[in-house]
């Protein structure tokens, strides 16, 4: 019997130690903030690129380019009648724009000066609702007409597709709006499903259990994304979440991390911090 009791109390200390160590990584400590500036702007959107550079897209669909303390640098001089729907600035010297409804993509250089588009529907791409720059400088598109997930160069060449996704997720509602690619995974973001992982030849390798509305940060093996009021960080090699806290009580419409920097959309501005 005593010796019974001695194995309960070591068994019921060794869960405490358990459970210390899962609250200790479920809810990291909020880091310290400071503000560099504040950007009076009305925007929709926000970019960086792995520099700090910052890339804000208006709600007039103008876009700018600030430098990491929040200085402009540069104002996209060449405009499309239409809606930009996103920024790859992945490769800070070949800026990637999306406009959806257009299904087209144009090229700028680092000071946002045209250098080339892709008319989409030319390459077999009839619907896609998300592009980015693949690791090669070519270009992944998924196109919702066919549900595949597809990478060629710029002329249209060397296509390699993921096949319909269908075979991979059970969900009847696909409509992804965000792809990433970090040069050794493909990251494809469907707020109903979760992020969807994949080689960079369109191999499907698993689908992570991250609800997000759309942009994800990849730094490393960390995956950044918000929640309301709240960052999010997943580990890929460890399958943890931890969260904290950000230094708004607005609402944060987007955000961004970047080389000790954080981005925070709002409605009227946007900050920059450090931490």
């Amino acid at each position: 019997m005593k010796y019974l009791l001695l194995s309960l109390l070591f068994l019921f200390s060794c869960l405490d130690n358990i459970s210390a160590q899962q609250s200790t990584v479920d809810s990291a400590a909020t880091p310290t903030y400071r503000l560099i500036k504040h950007i009076d702007i009305e925007a929709k959107d926000i970019h960086t690129d792995r520099l700090g550079n910052l890339y804000v897209v208006t709600k007039t669909n103008q876009l700018y380019k600030y430098s990491p303390d929040g200085a402009l640098l540069s104002t996209l001089n060449y405009k499309y009648i239409g809606n930009i729907s996103h920024i790859d600035a992945t490769n800070p010297l070949e800026i990637y724009v999306f406009y959806k409804e257009l299904n087209l993509v144009v090229f700028l250089d680092n000071n946002l000066a045209f250098r080339g588009e892709m008319k989409l529907e030319q390459y077999q791409i009839t619907q896609a609702s998300a592009i980015a720059r693949s690791f090669d400088n070519g270009i992944w598109a998924f196109d919702l007409a066919d549900l595949q997930l597809k990478r060629m160069d710029k002329n249209g060449e060397n296509a390699q597709t993921s096949g319909n996704i269908r075979q991979f997720v059970k969900q009847k509602q696909l409509s992804p709006t965000y792809v990433f690619d970090d040069n050794n995974r493909v990251f494809l973001v469907d707020s109903n499903i979760g992020i969807m992982l994949f080689d960079v030849f369109a191999h499907y390798l698993k689908t992570l259990p991250i609800k997000c509305n759309e942009q994800v940060k990849v730094i490393g093996d960390e995956i950044y994304y918000q929640q309301k009021n709240s960052i999010f960080k997943y580990h890929l090699k460890t399958f943890l979440t931890s969260s904290f806290g950000l230094p708004q009580t607005a609402p944060v419409l987007d955000l961004s991390i970047e080389k000790g920097r954080l981005y925070l959309l709002l409605p009227d501005r946007i900050s920059i911090y450090s931490f």
